[in-house]
């Protein structure tokens, strides 16, 4: 089925609900192939692509449908493709500096005073 997002939501996507209202919006037909069309998308907030992104297109093999997207805008695809980069990267969490504990404020008074800003 092909969805016209513009009409479902509208021309300026500004909320990243949005994404989540379309979600909804298909699951609850029960569709198993949908094609969203932007074609009519004139704008788009990076927070509502972030969480499109998240929903349809980062785990597409999970969702209970089939999706594609078509007519997407170039400046709308620019940021899909972007907001694509950062969901990838692997944090790494690293320890880089030692905990110390005092006993009391005293303590970490004269700690205070010998550490050089």
């Amino acid at each position: 089925m092909v969805i016209d997002v513009a009409k479902v939501l509208s021309q300026d996507i500004i909320s990243r609900s949005r994404a989540r209202g379309l979600m909804a919006y298909i699951v609850e037909r029960e569709l198993t192939d949908v094609e969203l069309d932007f074609k009519d998308i004139k704008f788009a907030t990076r927070s509502f692509i972030d969480e499109f992104y998240n929903l349809f297109l980062k785990d597409a093999s999970s969702l209970p449908f089939k999706v594609e997207i078509t007519n997407v805008p170039e400046d709308i695809q620019a940021m899909i493709t972007s907001v694509s980069k950062t969901q990838t990267k692997v944090k790494t969490i690293r320890p880089t500096s030692n905990v110390d504990i005092f006993e009391n404020v005293d303590d970490l008074l004269h700690f205070m005073s010998t550490v050089a800003f």
